[in-house]
């Protein structure tokens, strides 16, 4: 497995390029801007992605979805709670640029324990709502894709619209925090982490 980390849009969302390198197969999660930049990534690598993932609904993480799937023909998959919110931006539509305001129909819903496949590679869908309705996380033995759920020494915000304190607690105790201490959190901004470092020096939980 090769894991690219393209920092993209005003936010600087981590936008990852998961690659089985056995059969080139790829996933891109959270294309949040810069499509130019990550079809370019995908150029070099030499792979062109077949699914298109989100670990939730926000503007800075859906941002290039529209163009990548018009250019590589990749499948957009989300977690159901957050299904209506790509379909009708609604109060993102002020943040989001021109290209990106429009609603986006998801191909496939993804709900607890369902698999992700990209070529010989397995990912199980963790529904962690929290930071939105839904958000989920991706998991493979060692590594996992956090989004807005989790980040080095800090959770994603509860002040938006659907955001719940509790749920997010919930998510990240009742699931996150049941994986290996020596799993790799790949999150949604900022650097990688741990869950044995959270478990320690999370300051929210």
């Amino acid at each position: 497995m090769k894991i690219l980390c393209l920092t993209v849009g005003p936010l600087d969302t981590n936008c990852y390029v998961v690659v089985d390198e056995s059969s080139g197969a790829c996933m891109v999660i959270d294309p949040g801007e810069d499509a130019a930049v990550i079809l370019d990534a995908l150029r070099k690598q030499g792979v062109k992605a077949e699914k298109i993932v989100l670990t939730h609904a926000h503007f800075d993480h859906t941002g290039a979805v529209a163009e990548l799937k018009e250019k590589t023909g990749a499948v957009v998959l989300l977690g159901s709670g957050d299904a209506e919110l790509l379909e009708n931006p609604g109060w993102m539509r002020p943040y989001m640029n021109s290209k990106s305001s429009q609603g986006i129909r998801p191909d496939g819903i993804l709900n607890e324990s369902d698999l992700v496949n990209v070529g010989g590679l397995s990912f199980k869908v963790l529904e962690t709502p929290g930071h939105t309705p839904g958000s989920i996380c991706l998991y493979r033995e060692g590594t996992l894709f956090s989004g807005d759920t989790l980040f080095l020494e800090g959770v994603g915000r509860t002040d938006l619209p659907g955001g719940s304190v509790a749920d997010l607690r919930d998510s990240i105790t009742g699931k996150l925090f049941l994986l290996p201490d020596d799993t790799v959190v790949y999150p949604g901004h900022g650097e990688t982490t741990t869950i044995g470092h959270e478990k320690v020096h999370n300051p929210f939980v």
